[in-house]
C-alpha cells in the first residue's frame, strides 16, 4: 500500500503504470510535472522512493528511480496502479 502522509503538501497525484526496478510511467491526474524535476513518494513499509522525471507527454511522465526498487516495493506500487489508486508525488 502507498502512504500518502508527508510533511510537505502533494505536488501532484498520479497512477503508476509499467513499474520496473529502474522506473515507471505515471499518469498524472492532478498537478503540473516538468521534465527534470526531482520527486518523491512513499510505499508503506519501505524507505521513501525518490527519482527524476525523464519525459512528459500530455498527462504521462517517465519516472526514473534514483536507486533500483526492491521487488516487494515494485509489487506494492504495481498493485496500487492496477486498482487505479493514485500516488501522491512530492517535490524532493
Amino acid at each position: 500500500m502507498i502512504a500518502t502522509r508527508s510533511r510537505h503538501p502533494a505536488h501532484a497525484s498520479a497512477v503508476a503504470r509499467h513499474v520496473s526496478a529502474e522506473g515507471c510511467q505515471f499518469v498524472v491526474e492532478q498537478g503540473n510535472v516538468a521534465e527534470g524535476q526531482s520527486l518523491g513518494l512513499a510505499v508503506d513499509g519501505h524507505p521513501p522512493i525518490r527519482g527524476t522525471v525523464r519525459w512528459v507527454v500530455s498527462d504521462r511522465i517517465g519516472f526514473a528511480f534514483d536507486c533500483p526498487l526492491p521487488r516487494d516495493a515494485q509489487a506494492a506500487l504495481q498493485q496500487r496502479g492496477r486498482s487505479a489508486r493514485t500516488v501522491s508525488l512530492y517535490l524532493a
